[in-house]
Protein backbone atom coordinates (compact mmCIF):
# COMPACT_ATOMS: atom_id res chain seq x y z
CA UNK A 1 0.00 0.00 0.00
CA UNK A 2 1.53 2.69 -1.02
CA UNK A 3 1.71 6.41 1.50
CA UNK A 4 2.83 9.96 0.15
CA UNK A 5 5.38 11.44 2.71
CA UNK A 6 6.75 14.69 2.49
CA UNK A 7 9.95 15.64 3.26
CA UNK A 8 11.71 18.21 5.18
CA UNK A 9 13.82 20.99 3.30
CA UNK A 10 17.03 19.91 5.63
CA UNK A 11 16.48 16.19 4.73
CA UNK A 12 15.35 16.46 1.17
CA UNK A 13 19.51 16.10 0.40
CA UNK A 14 18.89 12.62 1.39
CA UNK A 15 16.08 11.95 -0.95
CA UNK A 16 17.82 13.10 -4.25
CA UNK A 17 15.73 16.87 -3.71
CA UNK A 18 12.55 14.61 -3.36
CA UNK A 19 10.08 16.67 -1.15
CA UNK A 20 7.77 13.48 -1.45
CA UNK A 21 8.35 10.48 -1.83
CA UNK A 22 6.42 7.30 -1.68
CA UNK A 23 6.74 4.40 0.53
CA UNK A 24 5.25 0.89 1.01
CA UNK A 25 4.41 0.55 5.09
CA UNK A 26 1.81 -0.86 7.16
CA UNK A 27 2.14 1.70 9.99
CA UNK A 28 4.83 4.74 10.58
CA UNK A 29 7.39 2.09 11.89
CA UNK A 30 7.12 0.42 8.41
CA UNK A 31 7.38 3.59 6.78
CA UNK A 32 10.53 4.57 8.75
CA UNK A 33 12.36 1.41 7.73
CA UNK A 34 11.33 1.59 3.93
CA UNK A 35 12.63 5.48 3.53
CA UNK A 36 15.91 4.20 5.50
CA UNK A 37 16.07 1.44 2.80
CA UNK A 38 15.34 3.89 -0.11
CA UNK A 39 17.42 6.82 1.53
CA UNK A 40 20.46 5.71 3.68
CA UNK A 41 20.63 8.11 6.59
CA UNK A 42 16.63 9.24 7.23
CA UNK A 43 16.27 7.29 9.60
CA UNK A 44 19.09 8.41 11.91
CA UNK A 45 18.27 11.98 11.85
CA UNK A 46 14.44 11.12 12.58
CA UNK A 47 15.01 8.45 15.28
CA UNK A 48 17.38 7.43 18.33
CA UNK A 49 19.29 5.02 18.50
CA UNK A 50 16.77 2.86 20.00
CA UNK A 51 14.69 3.67 16.82
CA UNK A 52 12.07 5.82 18.71
CA UNK A 53 11.44 9.35 16.94
CA UNK A 54 13.22 12.08 18.29
CA UNK A 55 11.61 15.02 20.66
CA UNK A 56 11.69 17.06 18.29
CA UNK A 57 10.44 15.53 14.89
CA UNK A 58 6.83 15.63 14.77
CA UNK A 59 4.88 13.18 12.47
CA UNK A 60 1.29 14.02 11.04
CA UNK A 61 -0.87 11.07 8.89
CA UNK A 62 -3.10 12.97 7.19
CA UNK A 63 -3.30 16.27 9.32
CA UNK A 64 -3.17 14.05 12.45
CA UNK A 65 -0.28 13.78 15.06
CA UNK A 66 1.02 10.36 15.66
CA UNK A 67 0.97 11.50 19.07
CA UNK A 68 -2.73 11.19 19.59
CA UNK A 69 -3.46 8.18 17.52
CA UNK A 70 -1.14 5.47 18.48
CA UNK A 71 2.42 6.79 18.04
CA UNK A 72 5.03 4.99 15.45
CA UNK A 73 2.45 2.22 15.78
CA UNK A 74 -0.23 3.97 13.65
CA UNK A 75 -1.52 2.52 11.00
CA UNK A 76 -1.56 3.17 7.76
CA UNK A 77 -3.89 2.68 4.31
CA UNK A 78 -3.13 3.01 0.57
CA UNK A 79 -3.30 7.35 -0.33
CA UNK A 80 -2.52 8.38 3.40
CA UNK A 81 -0.28 11.86 3.04
CA UNK A 82 2.44 11.75 5.71
CA UNK A 83 4.05 14.75 6.56
CA UNK A 84 7.34 15.05 8.54
CA UNK A 85 7.94 18.07 10.15
CA UNK A 86 11.10 19.04 12.69
CA UNK A 87 10.28 21.21 15.28
CA UNK A 88 12.30 24.64 14.60
CA UNK A 89 12.77 27.97 16.52
CA UNK A 90 13.31 30.98 14.20
CA UNK A 91 14.96 34.36 14.87
CA UNK A 92 12.54 37.03 17.15
CA UNK A 93 10.55 39.23 14.87
CA UNK A 94 12.11 42.83 15.48
CA UNK A 95 10.98 45.43 18.07
CA UNK A 96 8.74 42.42 19.38
CA UNK A 97 9.28 40.83 22.47
CA UNK A 98 8.84 36.88 22.49
CA UNK A 99 7.48 35.97 26.23
CA UNK A 100 6.35 32.22 27.42
CA UNK A 101 3.32 31.36 29.14
CA UNK A 102 2.28 27.68 30.42
CA UNK A 103 -1.66 27.01 29.89
CA UNK A 104 -3.52 23.66 30.66
CA UNK A 105 -5.71 23.19 27.70
CA UNK A 106 -9.31 20.67 28.48
CA UNK A 107 -10.82 19.21 24.96
CA UNK A 108 -14.36 18.68 24.23
CA UNK A 109 -14.58 15.18 23.42
CA UNK A 110 -15.59 16.75 19.76
CA UNK A 111 -12.02 17.66 19.42
CA UNK A 112 -9.98 15.53 20.79
CA UNK A 113 -8.59 14.22 17.65
CA UNK A 114 -8.59 17.42 15.67
CA UNK A 115 -5.22 19.36 15.32
CA UNK A 116 -6.46 22.46 17.37
CA UNK A 117 -2.95 23.08 18.45
CA UNK A 118 -1.58 22.59 15.43
CA UNK A 119 -3.74 24.82 13.77
CA UNK A 120 -3.03 27.57 16.27
CA UNK A 121 0.61 27.21 16.42
CA UNK A 122 1.29 27.64 12.91
CA UNK A 123 -2.00 30.49 11.82
CA UNK A 124 -0.58 32.57 14.91
CA UNK A 125 3.37 31.37 14.90
CA UNK A 126 3.50 30.33 18.09
CA UNK A 127 5.65 27.30 19.06
CA UNK A 128 4.14 24.97 21.66
CA UNK A 129 6.26 22.55 23.91
CA UNK A 130 4.13 20.07 25.54
CA UNK A 131 4.87 19.34 28.78
CA UNK A 132 2.03 17.27 29.96
CA UNK A 133 -0.65 15.55 28.21
CA UNK A 134 -3.57 12.78 29.07
CA UNK A 135 -5.69 12.24 26.14
CA UNK A 136 -7.77 9.08 25.45
CA UNK A 137 -11.17 8.86 23.55
CA UNK A 138 -13.43 10.33 25.80
CA UNK A 139 -10.62 12.69 27.85
CA UNK A 140 -8.29 15.59 26.84
CA UNK A 141 -5.97 17.30 28.60
CA UNK A 142 -3.01 18.89 27.76
CA UNK A 143 -0.19 21.25 29.33
CA UNK A 144 1.70 23.81 27.16
CA UNK A 145 4.17 26.35 27.26
CA UNK A 146 3.32 28.33 24.81
CA UNK A 147 6.18 30.66 22.98
CA UNK A 148 5.47 33.70 20.70
CA UNK A 149 4.71 37.64 21.29
CA UNK A 150 2.02 38.44 23.23
CA UNK A 151 -0.53 39.61 20.49
CA UNK A 152 -0.43 36.20 19.00
CA UNK A 153 -0.27 34.34 22.40
CA UNK A 154 -3.49 36.35 23.01
CA UNK A 155 -4.90 35.33 19.83
CA UNK A 156 -3.80 31.88 20.10
CA UNK A 157 -5.72 31.30 22.75
CA UNK A 158 -8.83 32.83 21.53
CA UNK A 159 -8.55 30.95 18.57
CA UNK A 160 -8.49 27.58 21.08
CA UNK A 161 -11.72 28.97 23.02
CA UNK A 162 -13.13 29.30 19.91
CA UNK A 163 -13.50 25.68 19.03
CA UNK A 164 -15.05 25.01 22.90
CA UNK A 165 -11.14 23.92 23.99
CA UNK A 166 -10.53 25.18 27.57
CA UNK A 167 -7.78 27.20 28.80
CA UNK A 168 -6.65 27.63 31.44
CA UNK A 169 -3.47 29.78 32.92
CA UNK A 170 -0.67 27.24 34.88
CA UNK A 171 -0.12 28.92 38.32
CA UNK A 172 3.59 30.50 37.51
CA UNK A 173 3.08 30.70 34.02
CA UNK A 174 5.87 32.99 32.63
CA UNK A 175 8.33 30.52 32.19
CA UNK A 176 11.21 33.29 32.04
Amino acid sequence: MAVKVRIPTPLQKLTNNQSEVLCEAADINGMLAQLEKAHPGVKERLCDADGKLRRFVNIYVNEEDIRFLQGQETTLKAGDDISIIPAIAGGAPKKTEITKKRVMLVFPQGQIKEPAVFMMAKKFDIMPNIRQAKVTETIGEMMLELEGTEPNLKKGIQFLESRGIKVEPVAGDSAR
